[in-house]
Parts: C-alpha cells; sequence; structure tokens
C-alpha cells in the first residue's frame, strides 16, 4: 500500500541522500536562470502560459529559448522534488523534520510555478517578481532543512568521538547567556541575509539598479539625489550591516567548532561567499552594469543563502537532539530510538 510507512534499505538511503541534494542543485540552477531571464530581458520571451507563443514546442529565439529553458527546468524540478516528497512519506515520515521541510518544499515548488504565471500574464509586475524570489529562496532553505535532517537520519555523519557533547543548558534549565545570544544572532542575520536579497529585487524593480555608476559612493555622496539612487544606496548600506552580522555569527559559529562539528567550515565558507558576493556586486558597476554579472550575483546571493541556512541550522540546534537527531520510533520502556547511528 502506499500509504504504508516501509523500512529504507542501505540503498534507499543511498538514493534519498542523492535525490535531495540534486533537487537543491535544480533549485539553484532555476534561481540562477531566473537572473538570466530577468537581466536579459527575455521574461516575455513567452507571452503566454502554460505553453509558449501557443505551442509546446516554441519559436527557436534567443529570449523565447532562454524563458522556455527556465519554464523546462521548473517542471524538472517539480518532478523530482514530487519524488523526493514520496520518498519521504513512504520510508521516513516519521522523522518531522524531514516530513515537514518535503511538504513545505513541495508546496513552494507548485506556488513558485503559479506565480512564475502570473508574473508573465501580469506582463512582469515588480512585486510579483519579487514574491517569486522570496518563494525559491525559501524552497532552498527547506531543502537545506531536508538534506540535514535526512543525512542524519539515514547515518551519514556520526557524532565525533573526541568532541563533548554539547549543553544547551546548564543544570536547572536555565538556558546560558552564550547560547541565546547565539541564537538571537543566528535569527537576526537569517532575516537580514533574507531582506537584503529582496531590497535587491525591490531596487531592480523600482529602476534603481543602475542609478548609481561608481562604487562605493553614489556620484561621490553617500545620500545622493533621486528616489531611484537613494533606494540603490539604501541596499549598499543594507549590504554593510547585514555583512558585519554575518561575519559576527561566522566567528561566534567558528569559536564554537569543538562543540558542533562542522561549524567551523560552514562558517568560513559563509564569510567568505559573503565577502565575494559584495565583489561582484561592486563589479556590476566596473563592467558597466553587464546582463551577465547581474545574473553571477543573484547567482552567488542565492548561493550564499544555502551556506548560510547551512550554518544557522547547525548552529541553531543543539548536538545530538531536535533536528540534528529526530526520534524514529519507541524503543523499550517508552524511550525513543534512532536508525542513525546503528548501520
Amino acid at each position: 500500500m502506499i500509504g504504508q510507512l516501509r523500512t529504507p534499505s542501505r540503498k534507499t538511503d543511498l538514493i534519498f541522500r542523492w535525490a535531495a541534494i540534486v533537487t537543491l542543485a535544480l533549485a539553484f540552477a532555476q534561481v540562477t536562470l531566473g537572473g538570466v531571464v530577468r537581466t536579459t530581458g527575455s521574461g516575455l520571451g513567452c507571452p503566454d502560459w502554460p505553453l509558449c507563443h501557443g505551442q509546446i514546442i516554441p519559436p527557436f529565439q534567443t529570449d523565447t529559448l532562454i524563458e522556455y529553458s527556465h519554464r523546462l527546468s521548473a517542471s524538472v524540478l517539480g518532478v523530482v522534488m514530487l519524488v523526493t516528497a514520496g520518498m519521504v512519506w513512504l520510508y521516513y515520515r516519521r522523522n518531522s523534520w524531514m516530513l515537514g521541510s518535503a511538504v513545505v518544499g513541495l508546496a513552494l515548488v507548485v506556488a513558485a510555478a503559479l506565480l512564475g504565471g502570473a508574473t508573465v500574464l501580469t506582463e512582469l509586475e515588480w512585486w510579483l517578481r519579487l514574491i517569486h524570489l522570496a518563494l525559491a529562496e525559501a524552497l532552498a532553505t527547506a531543502l537545506v532543512v531536508l538534506i540535514l535532517a535526512g543525512w542524519r537520519e539515514t547515518g551519514v555523519s556520526p557524532p565525533s568521538q573526541s568532541s563533548p557533547p554539547f549543553q544547551s543548558s546548564p543544570p536547572g534549565g536555565k538556558r546560558s547567556l552564550s547560547h541565546r545570544g547565539l541564537n538571537v544572532l543566528v535569527a537576526a542575520t537569517f532575516a537580514g541575509v533574507f531582506i537584503l536579497m529582496l531590497s535587491g529585487s525591490f531596487m531592480v524593480g523600482y529602476g534603481g539598479s543602475s542609478a548609481c555608476a561608481t562604487w562605493p559612493l553614489c556620484r561621490g555622496e553617500i545620500m545622493p539625489e533621486g528616489v531611484p539612487a537613494a533606494i540603490h544606496m539604501g541596499h549598499r548600506m543594507l549590504s554593510a550591516m547585514v555583512g558585519v552580522m554575518v561575519l559576527a555569527l561566522a566567528a561566534a559559529a567558528y569559536a564554537r567548532g569543538r562543540e558542533l562539528p562542522g561549524l567551523r567550515w560552514s562558517a568560513l565558507f559563509t564569510a567568505g561567499l559573503f565577502a565575494v558576493q559584495i565583489v561582484a556586486g561592486a563589479w556590476i558597476i566596473w563592467a558597466r552594469f553587464a546582463a551577465e554579472m547581474k545574473a553571477v550575483h543573484l547567482s552567488l546571493a542565492t548561493l550564499t543563502w544555502v551556506a548560510l541556512t547551512f550554518l544557522c541550522v547547525l548552529a541553531y540546534t543543539r548536538r545530538g537532539a531536535g533536528l540534528l537527531d529526530a526520534p524514529i520510533g519507541a524503543g523499550p520502556a517508552g524511550t525513543t530510538t534512532t536508525r542513525r547511528w546503528a548501520r
């Protein structure tokens, strides 16, 4: 029966791990292609939806093929996401983190597809494109959670025998200030980077992307005249503020590397990506707003978002509990058991 919970084999576990990774890679490719569509002005290369010029196979024109490839990648993503979510339901649905992230991911894929159609039919309303980007980045977050929960569930990363168990709270049940402070920093940085990405989409939609042709100042001023230029500089200032938060989180996570294995490489990678992303933003100005650099900028933003999500999940959850060690069934005397290290 399709609703019956099945026990996964080693081969099933391996297939699921790769399916989750491929789904995330496809989601990243989808955002990248969306950036190419936007920066090349190909959004109306297919003026109708779901067909393209009323056909399944569209005319061989550059803007049409760019937009059509974006739609094809969305279709492939939808199929792979459905398969991945189906595997979670059949084999891993007792793990609430895996089930929740898979259901949310599938819902986001459907919502993004419908909103993409609405964006075309409304002739690229900027606020619809902003929401579309938000859904795409939220999907990446859900897939990162699914990958981490799934890989722990299927026994990929055994706990380090050399590192002491991380204690989220001291005796008496009161959380330590350092752990509470890290959680606050995680949440603030996560929200800050998300708002920063959406502010970039808003800036482009408002027509302010090319309002400042110099960097780091705008025409030699911090606060230039004109609304488009002010919005552009606001995005740069927000980038600087969020950058400080990312560095602070990376430093705090790196310092906890002994307690939470995997944090140090994740912290360094996230901070490095954010720095590269800032340079890419400046390079757009230096390259006179070249379309390819704009697409690279958006791709790097998504890659940074994925890395930050990994870092935030690792930092926010304590080792040995919650997301990183979800129970899958009842053990003796009312205890819970896990599969992840019993292989």
